[in-house]
C-alpha cells in the first residue's frame, strides 16, 4: 500500500511540474506550448524518465499500471520535444 501511495504522490508531483511549465500531454506540441527554460525541461525529463521506469516495473507486475506508463511516455515525449525546440540554435555567418 505504501508503494502505491508513493507512486501516486510522485505522479501528482510530476503533473504539477508539467502544469507549472505550461504544458500537458493532451496538448499539441508546438512552440507556443513550450514556456519553460531548457534547464527546466532537462530537469523534468530526468524526473519523468525515472517515473517512467518505475511505472514500467510496476506494470510488469500489475497491468493496472499500464496507463501510468503511457502517461509518463506522453509527458516525456512532450518535454523532449520542447527541450529540442528551445535548444540553442547556431547559425553560420559568411
Amino acid at each position: 500500500m505504501a508503494k502505491i501511495r508513493s507512486t501516486y504522490r510522485s505522479g501528482i508531483v510530476a503533473a504539477l511540474m508539467l502544469a507549472a511549465f505550461g504544458f500537458a500531454p493532451a496538448q499539441a506540441a508546438s512552440a507556443a506550448q513550450c514556456s519553460g527554460t531548457p534547464e527546466q525541461y532537462g530537469a523534468t525529463i530526468k524526473q519523468l524518465e525515472s517515473f517512467s521506469a518505475r511505472a514500467q516495473a510496476l506494470a510488469d507486475q500489475n497491468p493496472l499500471y499500464i496507463a501510468d506508463v503511457e502517461y509518463y511516455a506522453s509527458a516525456l515525449a512532450q518535454a523532449q520535444h520542447c527541450a529540442k525546440n528551445l535548444g540553442t540554435v547556431v547559425t553560420v555567418s559568411r
